[in-house]
């Protein structure tokens, strides 16, 4: 095209730009090129400064990410559309509580019983038969006062009765290979233990000798000594145990309480008989445990370490009297049977057959 006959937009832009007059080449396109990225710059939109608060506005209306500065639920400014209210009638209280299905309060059922066979093995034929975890452990650790649960055979049958708390009351075992047991929960004096009834008239073996009634020293022996307070020689009727202050002292062998309270220069004393005129006596206690005319096992807590009477420190004095006549305790064996609680038997059988007529769980 010569350019006589070039156009006449093209004509107006080489007067205003000679260069666009040269030959089109590359440095026209570049020119060309130019030119329309400035007049794409010219036609984005300017940046207009907005005051804070409408900001803040639009970026509780955008979407962004709290770590970037997003704010959600930001109260907007009123605008025109916004109609003032002469009156907000206040909301009604409601009339009468929603209504609500009365809860019907837990009767405890009765008494339950569960029996079966050990099988392979005793805990989950327990849970299997329909004994809670808490049943089976508390019937496990009944059995455990009386044998090794780890000897119970496969064929041994378990009894058990709970009370109306699922509290276990009776645990029961028959075995094959040897006597059978049958514990019944019996509670006196605030203290609950379990008694073999099958058992209960049994005298206990003989004992071979007196267990310590507490733990300490010997700090003074049976026979003559120079008194500390009286300030001359006297017959000792016992030992002295050396223990502190409200250690507890234990019933030395089993036997029935014949004695509780205060005792002259024993200061609190328990008196033990064992059978056979044999007595274990306790003294200068700081307090008493033992209730009279109960009956306790060897080991049993009785009482605490003190020092009533006539005494010049915490101690126990311990002392054992046969026919009426104070021996050393650290020589007395026991060859005779323990004190039987026969009423004790009889009171636990009767509950055993109380128990026993509870009916088979279904």
């Amino acid at each position: 095209m010569s350019r006589t006959h070039a156009h006449p937009l093209r004509r107006s832009l080489e007067r205003s730009w000679p260069a666009l007059s040269l030959p089109l080449g590359w440095k026209s396109a570049g020119v060309l090129a130019l030119l329309c990225s400035g007049v794409a710059w010219a036609s984005l939109p300017r940046v207009v400064a907005m005051p804070l608060d409408q900001q803040r506005q639009w970026q509780a209306l955008g979407v962004a990410p709290l770590s970037n500065g997003g704010t959600s639920g930001m109260p907007m400014a009123p605008t025109d559309a916004v109609a003032t209210v002469d009156f907000v009638p206040k909301r009604a209280a409601p009339t009468s509580a929603p209504i609500i299905a009365p809860v019907a309060p837990v009767q405890p059922t009765g008494p339950l019983r569960i029996r079966g066979r050990v099988g392979d093995g005793l805990y989950w034929s327990l849970r299997a038969a329909g004994a809670s975890p808490q049943v089976a452990a508390q019937y496990l650790a009944a059995l455990a006062t009386e044998i090794d649960v780890g000897d119970v055979t496969p064929s041994d049958g378990f009894d058990l009765v709970l009370g109306a708390d699922r509290q276990l009351l009776y645990a029961g075992l028959s075995r094959a290979m040897s006597s059978s047991l049958q514990l019944v929960r019996w509670t006196a004096n605030g203290r609950s233990e379990w008694i073999d009834a099958a058992n209960a008239e049994r005298p206990a073996p003989s004992v071979g000798g007196l267990m310590m009634p507490a733990n300490g020293p010997v700090t003074s022996y049976f026979g003559y000594r120079y008194h500390p307070i009286l300030h001359f020689t006297r017959f000792h009727a016992g030992v002295d145990i050396g223990a502190g202050w409200g250690s507890p002292i234990v019933a030395a062998a089993d036997g029935q309480v014949i004695g509780a309270g205060w005792s002259g220069g024993y200061g609190r004393e328990v008196q033990i008989a064992h059978g056979s005129g044999i007595v274990s006596l306790y003294g200068h206690m700081s307090e008493i445990v033992a209730q009279p005319g109960s009956f306790v096992h060897a080991g049993q807590l009785i009482g605490y370490v003190g020092s009533s009477g006539l005494s010049t420190g915490p101690h126990l004095h311990f002392e054992v009297r046969q026919g009426g006549q104070p021996v050393n305790p650290l020589g007395v064996r026991l060859v005779s049977a323990p004190v039987v609680d026969t009423h004790l038997a009889e009171s636990v059988k009767a509950r055993l057959a109380a128990l026993l007529k509870v009916g088979t769980r279904s």
